[in-house]
């Protein structure tokens, strides 16, 4: 059963002359795309060798001292010098530079992919292998990162499942397209021929197919994803300290061979393909018009700089903002709080926090002694009273409609407005009621301004009954 096919064009294609005039297509071939790509994964490659120096940098000096310079100290990094100076620092920021790299190819080969996967039958053989060579690129540097940062990508394995996701599926659409762009001389086919012909005339047997270069492909890219996707949702983890202890003992007899297995993958699969990817898809790509002389005859340019060619190289600041923003954060002592406290109610308690930062740290040991708040008390209504200045919603009166005073849970109770609150000298050792025209809740009559001892005695009794 055949997938594509291109039957409307098979009297529209010319699948028999060679070397014919092939159309410019700036959006799979144009120098933009081509450069974005190949920087993307010469960049990923230094970034990922840097990141594996890096963390095992004491165990690289150590040796080196140890059997070239003979040299018996064991090297260690001085804590008291500062953070971003220490390899772990870099390996940190440089880490999170290999993701943001990572997945700026995974989305651009993806697109490239699915656009030459529609468009199968107006594209021709020349432009569909320049695109399996670009996805060739990708996963090269997909590659490098799971090898590179696979404690991250086992630790946090379903943080990372929609990455690991989209990298089969890359690799997936490669493996198809790279049968097609490998094995189209098979079917009698030229670069400058329609892909109409291939889907439209014999397919090449598969296992003729597979004896060259599309094998090398398969065998390192799988393999190498593999390796990685097995340790992260199949294999138990180490660091795993229960499943660790319970497995201690049937795990020992075999710790040699995954020592071995992470010596193959990091230090042998991963450098081998992405050295041979990085060769095998730079030399035919330098056969483009792009980059020098096609090997076809075309008729347009690829070379012209437009919106398709400047958006590819302009992806690449995007893990330049990424290693700027980590190398900050990571020199920020405070970076917990960056964004506000942490919590689950964080948000829900945010005025909570707000009110509770304007406390003072004496709030909730409030002073028993009557006389002192209630001078305190006049103090501040006399220093309102002078300043004429409306008061706040928090020095607004707590008024009910029973006939006593509620009182606030704020430290310091609160009263009728300056303005139409009487003064009472300082010396005072009572409280004076509030007038009834201030508050008219209070009481049902109006009395004499003149208020006699007795009764201000009575009222603040009575008042201090209601206080907590």
């Amino acid at each position: 059963m055949r997938l594509l096919k291109c039957e409307a064009y098979i009297n529209k294609v010319d699948c028999y002359t060679r070397d014919q005039i092939v159309q410019a297509n700036p959006d799979i071939a144009g120098v933009g795309v081509i450069i974005g790509f190949l920087s993307t994964t010469c960049l990923a490659f230094l970034v990922a060798i840097s990141v594996l120096f890096l963390d095992r940098y004491e165990k690289i000096v150590n040796l080196f001292r140890r059997n070239i310079t003979k040299n018996e100290d064991v090297y260690e990094h001085d804590e008291k010098e500062a953070y971003w100076r220490s390899p772990t620092f870099w390996s940190r920021v440089l880490s999170k530079n290999l993701l943001a790299l990572a997945d700026t190819q995974l989305l651009t080969g993806l697109a490239i992919q699915f656009a030459a996967m529609l468009r199968h039958c107006d594209l021709s053989i020349y432009h569909f292998q320049i695109v399996t060579e670009l996805a060739f690129l990708t996963t090269v540097t997909h590659l490098l990162t799971v090898v590179t940062l696979r404690n991250y990508f086992v630790k946090y394995k379903w943080i990372n499942m929609p990455r690991i996701f989209f990298m089969l599926g890359n690799l997936a659409l490669l493996g198809y397209t790279s049968f097609v762009s490998y094995s189209y001389d098979l079917a009698g086919l030229d670069l400058s021929t329609s892909l109409a012909c291939f889907f439209q005339g014999e397919r090449p047997p598969f296992r003729a197919a597979f004896g060259g270069k599309w094998a090398a492909l398969l065998i390192g890219a799988i393999g190498g994803h593999v390796t990685v996707i097995l340790a992260m949702y199949v294999l138990e983890d180490d660091n795993d300290n229960a499943k660790h202890q319970n497995t201690k003992k049937n795990s020992s007899k075999w710790s040699w061979l995954k020592w071995i297995g992470a010596i193959f993958r990091t230090w042998i699969v991963a450098p081998i393909y992405a050295i041979y990817g990085v060769y095998m898809a730079g030399s035919g790509l330098k056969d483009t018009q792009a980059l020098g002389n096609p090997d076809v005859r075309m008729n347009g340019s690829e070379g012209d700089w437009g919106f398709g060619q400047f958006l590819p190289v302009l992806l690449l600041a995007l893990p330049v903002f990424a290693g700027w923003e980590s190398f900050w954060e990571e020199k920020d002592e405070d970076r917990e709080n960056r964004f506000g406290p942490r919590g689950s109610q964080a948000g829900s308690r945010s005025a909570l926090n707000m009110f509770d930062g304007q406390k003072s740290p004496k709030s909730h040991q409030r002073s028993r002694d009557t006389s002192v708040e209630e001078r305190r008390i006049e103090s501040s209504s006399r220093q309102r009273s002078a300043s004429r200045v409306s008061v706040s919603p928090l020095d607004t009166p707590r008024q009910r409609s029973t006939s006593h005073i509620s009182i606030s849970p704020l430290p310091t109770p609160q009263f009728p407005s300056p303005l139409h609150t009487p003064q009472v000298p300082t010396s005072s050792p009572h409280l004076s009621p509030p007038l009834p025209s201030a508050s008219p809740n209070i009481g049902q009559g109006r009395s004499s301004p003149a208020v006699n001892r007795s009764r201000s005695h009575s009222s603040f009794s009575k008042f201090e009954e209601h206080l907590p």
